[in-house]
């Protein structure tokens, strides 16, 4: 038989559980495919703020990576399609993903809807601090000297980052060969400390390194130089204008999900961009703000993703068979 005080002390434990458990029901979650850290990752805990602040739920996010960030984009697929589960991904897993796989474990266009921009990104070629290469010129050069292919770093095989090296090294002539890596953050570290001699990734997660001189920019992707590195040059000021290719980030629900969530949810992250805080977080990674429509995000992801099949069938990649 059980004590009035053991009964007091079960019922206060059943209590503690019930509680615990509603507001492990309650969290919502925003997916994001790749390690903490760099603008991928602050963004979404942006976003997750702000849905959290005026949506009356409460959005943590939740960090799934592997597979060049496909595991954690093939969560969406079954998840229900309420907007408790959400993901935001880089271009990589939506536009990129489709053409480097013979069977997909999840077809974007058809599994998810776009919800929201998050953001256009500049893709960097640097080389670590120890590197003779001065310059792009200088690093096309020393790379032809080896007997080896000098290796460059990207957040993973199969991502638009290995795409746009790939035309990277056919446009230039350099001999260099592909070293893929789990995400931004362990390539910039290896980068940093010079066990990689290059890496292409996105330019924002590497401007405090650069302005530190642990590493140093030969060029980047904008049309334009950059405001926050004014010296590092364009690709296509040097002559390579078929290198002015960016990438994005983006939010996305499961298909289905109603088109009053989506069109909430659009609000919400078009109105946290035009905030003075969010505009100034996105410009430290060197992030630029589109404001889209639910509606004219999804068609942007389309096009993008009819762009890359023939650039990713023309570099030589052969398709993993999953």
């Amino acid at each position: 038989m059980v004590s009035s005080m053991g009964w007091r002390t079960q019922a206060l434990g059943a209590l503690v559980l019930a509680a615990a458990s509603t507001v492990a029901w309650a969290q919502h979650r925003i997916i994001v495919n790749y390690p903490p850290g760099g603008g991928l990752d602050a963004t979404a805990r942006m976003i997750a703020e702000k849905l959290s602040d005026h949506t009356g739920r409460s959005y943590v996010v939740e960090n799934r990576t592997g597979a060049a960030g496909a595991i954690g984009a093939a969560a969406l697929k079954s998840a229900p399609a309420d907007g408790s589960m959400l993901l935001f991904a880089p271009d990589s897993n939506i536009s990129v993903y489709p053409h480097t796989v013979k069977k997909p474990t999840y077809l974007p266009l058809a599994d998810f809807v776009g919800v929201a921009h998050g953001g256009i990104y500049r893709i960097a070629l640097a080389v670590s601090a120890s590197a003779q290469a001065k310059d792009l010129r200088e690093l096309v050069a020393f790379s032809k000297a080896q007997t080896a292919p000098m290796g460059y770093g990207t957040a993973g095989a199969g991502t638009n980052l290995h795409f746009f090296a790939t035309l990277l090294v056919q446009a230039t002539g350099a001999y260099m060969t592909h070293i893929p890596y789990r995400g931004t953050v362990p390539a910039l570290t290896d980068l940093v400390a010079g066990h990689v001699p290059a890496a292409v990734l996105p330019m924002g997660s590497m401007l405090s390194h650069g302005r530190s001189g642990k590493i140093r920019f030969l060029a980047q992707t904008g049309d334009d130089r950059s405001a926050s590195l004014p010296d590092v040059p364009s690709f296509k000021e040097l002559g390579y204008p078929m290198l002015a290719v960016s990438g994005w980030y983006g939010l996305f629900a499961p298909i289905g999900t109603p088109v009053e969530t989506i069109q909430r949810f659009n609000d919400v992250v078009v109105k946290a961009m035009r905030t003075p805080e969010v505009r100034e977080r996105m410009r430290t990674f060197e992030l630029e703000i589109r404001e889209m429509a639910a509606a004219d995000f999804q068609s942007m992801v389309k096009a993008d993703t009819e762009r890359w099949g023939p650039i990713i069938r023309n570099s030589g990649f052969t398709a993993a068979a999953e």
